[in-house]
């Protein structure tokens, strides 16, 4: 059931102002396009994405970000990396298409799944006549599940479900997430939907939760980590922020009521600095909020209601902490340290003149035929031209052999090398030509 107290507080008579958080949280939102990070109490702001383009923004319990960019699903680093781009069933841009989304992604609190608002068209007739007469289009709308980090259908494969007549999804925990808004009156204002069950694609049945009957709409819900409260942007056109205490959270389902559900509206703010309040998300310990409206991102404390409804400790008008942010998510993980500035280009240096290039040396080609002590090692040695030709065959350092001759033209001369010495031996050939560079080569010869 749902007991309404303290129901249309105005914000102007809620007292004491939002205490900063004392942990290492961060809340990922949306500015001029971009992902953005910023710590609890605005003291620091580190810029995720630079690229633009993003809509909307969700961040798991370490830290992995999914972000919307155009109809696909980013996944990022801290530190604006695309770790994974990638579409959803209903990412079509086509313009005769029947589905439209994704919308308001959000990721799971293990990273694994993100869940996300999807639109249909479709079409019936009135009562009293047939096709193709009388057609009326019916906007439907759900909530569709992916993997985080690819292309998930939602019935074949390693489908995770989808869930018709609920949009706007938060995490419960990391097996059922808390959906409103239903496309179809007089359904509950809020459902819960258990991933384990496969989704209504996959044939769970419907976990119904509540309704609040003392405004028109609710949309865009979260409940805290020990789902003791409960905030929801409400209202026409979301112009309420409403926040709950929840007695008593389902434990079973009876012909499709929940078993021992207590939830009490205590308060809301109403007037947006312009537009509409977006979609709240609770800090890690549930102490706080934050959310947005026209103006930006703002805070604000939620008193520890214990097991009555109190004002004491609630925000009484939250001020904008950042202008121009949108779509905050509340999340444990840190704000990056600041991106050291690349150091400074240094100075040009004066162009060097440029050095001489020493000609190339030519190499001496040489072919050793045989190799004995008997017989001598016999070389063969092209030559450029005349000049004197000599070889040296060392054991270690001791000379075993020498030989040397005049060549007369250019070609290829032979030499013969007797050494006094069996086995590995080092022969050095030169060549000293009439005019010219000496040219040398040393070879390693066996010589049996």
């Amino acid at each position: 059931m749902i007991r309404t107290l303290l129901a249309g507080l105005a914000a102007a008579f809620i007292v004491l102002a939002c205490a900063s958080s004392a942990s290492a949280d961060s809340i990922a939102y949306i500015k001029d396009g971009n992902v953005w990070l910023t710590t609890p109490d605005g003291s620091r702001q580190y810029q995720v994405t630079t690229t633009g383009g993003y809509s909307d923004v969700t961040q798991s319990d370490d830290g992995t970000i999914v972000a919307l960019n155009g109809v696909r699903l980013h996944k990022l680093a801290r530190d604006g990396a695309v770790q994974a781009d990638f579409a959803t069933p209903v990412s079509s841009t086509s313009p005769g298409k029947s589905f439209w989304g994704p919308y308001d992604p959000a990721i799971s609190p293990d990273g694994t799944k993100v869940a996300y608002t999807y639109y249909w068209l479709s079409q019936t007739t009135t009562p009293d006549c047939f096709p193709p007469k009388c057609l009326v289009a019916l906007n439907e709308g759900g909530t569709g599940y992916t993997w985080s980090d690819r292309l998930t259908d939602w019935k074949t494969g390693d489908a995770i479900g989808y869930h018709s007549g609920w949009r706007h999804p938060s995490w419960v925990d990391n097996d059922m997430t808390l959906l409103t808004n239903p496309t179809h009156i007089p359904n509950h204002d809020v459902l819960l939907d258990r991933i384990s069950d496969g989704g209504n694609g996959h044939g769970n049945m419907v976990m119904a939760w509540f309704s609040d009957l003392g405004t028109t709409h609710m949309s865009g819900a979260e409940i805290t980590r020990d789902k003791r409260k409960l905030a929801a942007a409400t209202g026409d056109d979301d112009k309420t922020l409403s926040v709950y205490l929840v007695r008593g959270f389902p434990s079973a389902w009876k012909d499709g009521n929940p078993i021992g559900s207590d939830v009490v509206r205590c308060y809301r703010y109403e007037g947006p600095e312009s537009g509409s309040y977006s979609q709240p998300s609770w800090s890690p310990d549930g102490s706080q909020m934050a959310f947005a409206d026209g103006a930006g991102l703002k805070i604000a404390a939620v008193p520890n209601f214990a097991s009555e409804c109190t004002l004491d400790g609630a925000t009484p008008k939250p001020a904008t902490m950042i202008a121009g942010a949108s779509e905050p998510d509340w999340g444990p993980a840190d704000v990056p340290p600041a991106r050291v500035a690349a150091p400074p280009a240094p100075p040009a240096q004066p162009a060097q003149p440029a050095q001489p290039t020493p000609p190339a040396r030519t190499s001496l080609s040489v072919t050793v035929g045989s190799a004995s002590k008997k017989a001598g090692v016999r070389l063969s040695v092209k030559v450029t031209g005349k000049g004197k030709l000599s070889a040296v065959a060392k054991a270690g350092r001791k000379t075993v052999g020498k030989a040397s001759k005049t060549v007369k033209r250019a070609g290829t001369a032979s030499l013969k090398l007797k050494v006094s010495k069996k086995g590995k031996l080092a022969v050095t050939v030169t060549f000293k030509p009439s005019s010219g560079e000496t040219m040398t080569k040393t070879l390693s010869v066996k010589v049996r």
